[in-house]
Parts: C-alpha cells; sequence; structure tokens
C-alpha cells in the first residue's frame, strides 16, 4: 500500500509540475494560488492553521481566517513555482541587504544563512547562486516519499551546483564537511524539531534545533538571517546584519533568532506556513 501511495504522489506531483512547466510562471503561480486556497479552506487542517493564527498573532476569528486563507494561496504558489524556479530567480528577484551576501562571498570562511517558510523560499538559494556566485547549500526535511524527494532535488540543484542535505545524521556529516571546506548552508528553523529544545515563539514554547548555532560557534563562522517576501510581480530577498554567535549563550542566539522570524512574520502573516505542528498542544489549548 506504502508504494501505491508513493507512486501516486509522485505521479501527481509530475503531472502538476509538468502542466505547470508549459505555463507562463505567473499564470501558473496564479492558477494553483487560487486552487489551493479555494481546496485548502475546506480542508481538516485548515482548522489547525487558523489556530496557530489565532495564538500567534492574537487576532480574532475573522482575521485569522483571512490570513489562513492567503495562506494557502501563497503555498499554492510556491508549489506551482517549481519547474520556473530558474527563470524567477534570474530575472524576477530585487536584494536588499546585498553588503551581506557580498561579504559572504568574499570572506574565504564558510558560512550559515537561516530563515522561514515565508514568500518562496525555494527562490533564495538559486538567486544567490545566479546572482553572486553564492552556493548556499539548503538543508532541508526530506519527505517520507524518496521518489518525491528525488524529484524536488532536481530543481533545488540548478546545474547541480548545489548540495541538498536532509535534516538526519547522514546530512549532518554532509554539512560538517561543507563548513570544513569553507563553503555555505541554508536552513529554515522554523519547524518543530523534537530533538530540540523549548523556546520562546510568538510568547509559546516551541521545540526547536540549535545545531545552526553550535556550527556557527564551532566553525566561527557568519550566521546571517535571510528571507524571501513575494510581491505582485517580483520577489525581495532581503539579508540582514549576521547574528553575533561567539561567547554568548546558544539560547541567547536562538532568542534572538526567534525575534526575527517573529517580526518577518507579523509584517507579511499571510505568507508564512501556518500549517505545521510549530507548538505544544497545550500552548494552544485555550485556543477556540
Amino acid at each position: 500500500m506504502k508504494n501505491i501511495r508513493y507512486w501516486t504522489e509522485h505521479l501527481t506531483l509530475l503531472s502538476l509540475h509538468g502542466f505547470c512547466k508549459i505555463l507562463p510562471w505567473k499564470t501558473a503561480s496564479n492558477l494553483f494560488g487560487w486552487i489551493a486556497c479555494t481546496i485548502g479552506t475546506h480542508m481538516a487542517m485548515n482548522r489547525k492553521a487558523v489556530r496557530h493564527v489565532r495564538a500567534a498573532m492574537q487576532c480574532d476569528h475573522e482575521t485569522a481566517n483571512l490570513i489562513t486563507r492567503n495562506h494557502w494561496n501563497n503555498l499554492g504558489r510556491v508549489m506551482a513555482e517549481f519547474p520556473h524556479l530558474k527563470d524567477i530567480a534570474e530575472s524576477h528577484v530585487e536584494f536588499r541587504g546585498e553588503e551581506h551576501l557580498r561579504a559572504l562571498k568574499d570572506d574565504n570562511q564558510c558560512g550559515i544563512l537561516f530563515g522561514a517558510h515565508i514568500g518562496n523560499w525555494e527562490v533564495i538559494p538559486h538567486a544567490l547562486l545566479h546572482h553572486f556566485d553564492l552556493a548556499m547549500h539548503p538543508v532541508y526535511r526530506a519527505p517520507n516519499n524518496p521518489m518525491v524527494d528525488k524529484r524536488l532535488h532536481k530543481y533545488r540543484s540548478p546545474d547541480g551546483r548545489l548540495v541538498p542535505y536532509s535534516k538526519s545524521r547522514k546530512g549532518m556529516v554532509g554539512m560538517v564537511k561543507a563548513l570544513k571546506s569553507g563553503e555555505h548552508l541554508g536552513l529554515l528553523i522554523d519547524q518543530k524539531y523534537n530533538e530540540g529544545v523549548d523556546a520562546p515563539f510568538f510568547g509559546m514554547r516551541a521545540r526547536t534545533g540549535t545545531a545552526f548555532i553550535e556550527l556557527s560557534q564551532k566553525y566561527k563562522c557568519p550566521l546571517v538571517p535571510i528571507r524571501c517576501i513575494r510581491e505582485d510581480k517580483k520577489f525581495i530577498i532581503e539579508a540582514s546584519t549576521p547574528i553575533q554567535t561567539q561567547d554568548r549563550d546558544t539560547m541567547d542566539v536562538l532568542n534572538d533568532a526567534h525575534t526575527i522570524l517573529e517580526g518577518w512574520i507579523k509584517e507579511n502573516p499571510s505568507q508564512w506556513l501556518w500549517v505545521h505542528k510549530r507548538w505544544k498542544a497545550e500552548e494552544l489549548r485555550n485556543v477556540a
């Protein structure tokens, strides 16, 4: 049964991406944004997303429904834009904080960039590679379906110049080797990580990994916040001042990182991925 499900998921994704590839990227993005918005708001997990929005943003049910509806739109767009990542990254992005990216490229040492599932986060590695010749190898949570994982690898590694590392023991070995070789890693820190630590996120406890901080401390490399903001006909990629990690407590650094993420999400709440199981159940108990 598992193999049948995997094949079904893979063929569905293959068909979706094949269809999106023949459409202009904006048309594909608009279409599947609308489809995801229409379907997502009727799915069971939509209720979970609404609860997350209400708990984090401290808003009423009507506002939470609107944010969640628009969040589905963004997620559908992300899925439709996979076949167009190269074109989007080359021709439809603008940068803020370029000086931080050039510093990473020119400092002759390894580096770590961190962000969240905001806008279209998949655009970032392609854009840095094309515009700055900065290879940021993405660190990701591998999907359960190995065929889907392999399919997404093709989009995440343009021309084979980027090496995606999964969040696993094997992936960690590859990450360490990359840093030792003076390369750069990029990872999203906004997902629940069971082996992590409890850290405040929007005033609630969230299980979060700290390896990105510990690696920065061990290899004495910059830890740079980076995000992708979706606008009407383009994306803004913004890099911020590196967070100081040396001679600091890991939790203090993590609190700084979470504060940055909270600010980003409050600025564009409908562009964050609210369906993640981010907080402990007891933190959401009093949210209807």
